[in-house]
Order: C-alpha cells, then sequence, then structure tokens
C-alpha cells in the first residue's frame, strides 16, 4: 500500500510509513508516536491568549540510531532545550504580572494566558514522561522531563496565584462597598432623627402663620409651644432609634 508523505513532516525524514498512516492534515494533540524503533513527538508551541483554538506544532523525529531530528525549527534536542526554554519565558513572564497586578482585571487577564499554558505544559510533560518511558537509555529525554515536571509546578503556581489573588480582590472591592452601604444607612438614619425631632417643633410653630418676628417674639405662647415641640421632638426621635452595630 502507498502511503503518502505527510505534508507535517520534512521529506528527507525517512519516518516509517505506520508513523505516516497516523498523521493527518492537522498535527492534532500533543502525542508520542512510536513505531519500529522510531521515535515521533507532536509538541505545541507556548500558547497565548490571543491564539484562540489554534496551536502551532513542534516536531521532534529520534531515529533508531538515537539521533534527533526537529521542525520547523532545525536542532534536535537543541532545539527541544529551546522549545522548553520558549514555555519557560512565558512562564516567567506571567509570574512577573503576577506580582505587580493589584487590579481584579489584571488578573482575569493574566489568567486568561495562564490557562491555557498550564494545560499545554501538562499535556507536553505527559508526552515528554511517556518518551522516556520509551527510551529509558536516552539521558536527554530525561533531563527534559524533569525540566518539563519543573515548568508544570512553575506554571501551576503562577496560576493558582492568580486566581487567588482575583478572589481576594473581589472579596476586598466587596467588603468595601459593604462598609459604604452600611456608613450610609448610619447617615441615613442620623437624618431621619433629625427630622424626627424638628418635625413637631416645625408643625406648632406653623400655627402661628405668616406674623412678623417681632410679633411672634412678643408672644407668651411662643416658648411654650417651642418647649413643647422640643418634648414631642424627642419622643418622636427616641421612638425611631434603633440599635446600631458597632
Amino acid at each position: 500500500m502507498n502511503v503518502p508523505s505527510s505534508r507535517l513532516l520534512p521529506k528527507i525524514w525517512q519516518v516509517p510509513d505506520t508513523i505516516l498512516e497516523r498523521l493527518g492534515n492537522n498535527a492534532g494533540r500533543q502525542r508520542i508516536m512510536d513505531e519500529e524503533g522510531h521515535l515521533l513527538l507532536i509538541l505545541h508551541a507556548a500558547p497565548e491568549a490571543s491564539d484562540d483554538a489554534e496551536r502551532t506544532a513542534a516536531f521532534f523525529w529520534r531515529n533508531p540510531e538515537g539521533e534527533w531530528k526537529s521542525a520547523p525549527n532545525s536542532g534536535g534536542v537543541a532545539s527541544l532545550k529551546d522549545h522548553l526554554d520558549c514555555y519557560r519565558k512565558h512562564i516567567f513572564d506571567l509570574d512577573e504580572q503576577v506580582e505587580a497586578a493589584q487590579k481584579a482585571t489584571e488578573y482575569f487577564s493574566i489568567l486568561k494566558n495562564a490557562t491555557p499554558l498550564l494545560r499545554a505544559t501538562r499535556h507536553m510533560l505527559e508526552v515528554l514522561q511517556k518518551a522516556r518511558e520509551a527510551r529509558q537509555d536516552d539521558r536527554q529525554l530525561l533531563l527534559m522531563r524533569d525540566e518539563a515536571v519543573e515548568l508544570e509546578r512553575a506554571i501551576d503556581l503562577v496560576h493558582a496565584d492568580a486566581r487567588d489573588g482575583m478572589e481576594f480582590v473581589i472579596a476586598e472591592n466587596a467588603s468595601e462597598q459593604a462598609e459604604l452601604s452600611y456608613q450610609a444607612t448610619v447617615e441615613s438614619r442620623r437624618l431621619n432623627r433629625l427630622v424626627a425631632f424638628f418635625f413637631p417643633m416645625a408643625t406648632l410653630i406653623s400655627l402661628f402663620g405668616m406674623n412678623s418676628p417681632k410679633e411672634v417674639l412678643k408672644s407668651g405662647a411662643l416658648w411654650w409651644v417651642v418647649g413643647l415641640g422640643i418634648i414631642l421632638g424627642c419622643l418622636v426621635g427616641l421612638g425611631f432609634r434603633k440599635k446600631t452595630r458597632p
């Protein structure tokens, strides 16, 4: 059976047909192919939030003689090391953003980048772990696997810090809003007490009608009305008084 060469791999790569049969038009998820002594690692470049669902694939091929080749960037094992370093740089940049973040929107923006990076790092670690188990005599795979373990732990901490930071800011803002609402309620109660205190007096004084101030002050009943208004105001104010929290 003739198997067409994959457009994903360089034509000069002498990979077995059993591997080419398993490759489609797209790279798909991160995974390992181990056929006839050939080892092919399909990994994804470090993703960003702007990438949406698209992922850039990177291929690393180890032939039965232990020689490594890579695409689209050449270099073999060195290219695989650069691939991991790119993840490390993205994680380091996000860690610095978490340290500088103060607003919930800033933490949310970090999470939008950290979440796909965390997922990609974990899948990459799974691929390297399987590759390590398949080629236990390859020390380079051991070192790359160990580095992927460190990257997975680092991005997990960054993701957790960003999530916790955002939750703390949201909780802090909610607490501030509750305190402001409480202060507004206290001021409203004070205003209501003032209104309740002066309302009886204003009602009684209205009995003097539109008389001039001199006539009102000469009236002997004025002070009785003022005194009665103060007493009634105190009684009404006490009726509105409620206990408030400290």
